[in-house]
């Protein structure tokens, strides 16, 4: 990934939460001024990570 954009789905391609499987779904919901992105998966749950984190373990969706 090289963009981070609000409405874009995405999918892990690194499980470094255990909390979801490597090719899960989410979309992105909102990023706030301190670069903390907000999704929800596509079991309905809310997660928060670091910009970084988003671009170093998910790509776009449709990739």
């Amino acid at each position: 990934m090289e963009a981070i954009t609000v409405g874009e789905k995405i999918r892990l391609t690194n499980s470094f939460t255990g909390d979801h499987p490597i090719d899960s779904t989410a979309t992105i919901l909102y990023i706030n001024n301190f670069d903390v992105v907000s999704i929800e998966w596509s079991d309905g749950k809310l997660s928060n990570y670091s910009d970084h984190q988003i671009l170093s373990n998910f790509e776009e969706a449709g990739a």
